[in-house]
């Protein structure tokens, strides 16, 4: 399927807006493409960029694995019989009664990036297996993930050592290069610093099993186009260039290239106004904001391509808020949008690539209309 079907839906569908529409058949063929560019992989979907059941059903059929945050991402798994085994707890912060329930649930690999996480998994996962998060640079991401998480390489080292003293079963490494990057010597850095600690541990008598790439994979905004297949390839040069004949397997976990561009918002425009005649650009106001689930838009990091609906009249510069009472629902004023000059309330205009991080995103603030979230395949 593609974009125009899903239009086409709304086109004859008559939803009441703001609402979220996914097909599902996109989100699965973006999983086949991202294995068929990377055969060898296990695919970690993660679940926090959209945990609706529909989509999980629909990546548990076509085998993937699935990289959880939570106790209810675990729970919301396993409540659609995906099998525990397929599950990584990724989270490095994580309460001890979470790790002892998950543990007990069948979950046996989990991730830490310090001592005190590493002790808590000894203590209530005994003889779980194991993988370390490495900070990393980020530069280049839409959305950088790099100061909260990891550690550093030296420290990767010792912990993976103290992890098989204390009978844990130290198996991997992993990393995340930011959301939406566009860098791919964000990955190539990563990877030298990966398999620093894996020659290290290696000379140690301990054999990693896998580097998780983590995501970051990017998709088509506004202002981005992506082409996977030269991005695989070269990601694959410099893995081979850098683990050589390394006796060790990769993984892979993808959130938003999955789901995001297999979901259009289509949004009602509430009010366009100027705050003086002299302005050059006018206020235009969405029943979705920044509190509805465009939570992404803080500092403009994500940028959708939006168009008005049945509107192909000359455009202009426009600042995008959303309808909230708090002056930060501010979506767009800095970067350049336009739409019509004759855009008016209760025109629609839609948001492309929405389908991640948007409606988990969404809460009550204000009492507003929420977002409504409708699957079709």
């Amino acid at each position: 399927m593609t974009i125009n079907y899903i239009e086409n839906f709304l086109k004859n569908s008559n939803l009441e807006c703001p609402c979220l529409v996914i097909d599902l058949s996109m989100v699965s063929d973006s999983y086949k493409k991202l294995q068929k560019v990377f055969p060898n992989y296990k695919i970690y979907y993660a679940v926090k960029a959209n945990p609706a059941k529909e989509i999980l059903n629909c990546l548990k059929n076509k085998g993937s694995y699935f990289d959880v945050s939570s106790k209810n991402e675990i729970k919301l798994c396993l409540s659609e019989s995906i099998d525990p085994s397929f599950l990584s707890f990724g989270n490095t912060v994580k309460k001890e009664k979470d790790i002892l329930w998950a543990y007990k649930q069948g979950v046996k690999l989990f991730a830490f990036d310090s001592i005190e996480e590493l002790n808590k998994i000894e203590k209530n996962a005994k003889n779980a297996k194991v993988f370390c998060r490495l900070q990393v640079p980020n530069q280049g991401a839409n959305w950088p993930l790099s100061k909260k998480f990891g550690c550093s390489t030296e420290m990767a080292k010792k912990l993976l050592l103290d992890a098989k003293k204390k009978n844990l079963c130290p198996v991997g490494l992993s990393f995340h290069v930011g959301s939406q990057q566009t860098n791919i010597n964000r990955w190539v850095e990563s990877l030298k610093l990966c398999y620093d600690v894996y020659s290290y541990l290696k000379d140690n008598n301990i054999l990693l099993g896998f580097i998780n790439l983590g995501g970051g994979i990017p998709v088509n905004y506004f202002d981005y186009n992506f082409d996977l297949k030269v991005f695989s390839e070269k990601l694959k040069k410099e893995i081979k260039n850098i683990f050589r004949d390394a006796p060790i397997n990769f993984m892979l976990e993808p959130g938003r290239f999955l789901v995001a561009e297999a979901g259009i918002i289509e949004s009602e425009v509430i009010l366009v106004s100027k705050k003086n005649n002299e302005d050059i650009k006018r206020w235009v106001y969405l029943d979705i904001g920044r509190f509805g689930g465009l939570a992404e838009t803080e500092s403009e990091s994500i940028r959708y391509k939006i168009s008005a609906v049945n509107n192909n009249s000359a455009c202009s510069p426009v600042n995008i808020a959303g309808p909230s009472c708090d002056g930060a629902d501010i979506l767009y004023e800095k970067y350049h949008y336009e739409l019509p000059k004759n855009l008016k309330a209760g025109d629609k205009v839609r948001l492309y690539s929405a389908g991640a991080y948007t409606s988990v995103y969404v809460s009550d603030f204000n009492g507003l209309q929420r977002l409504r979230e409708y699957f079709i395949k």
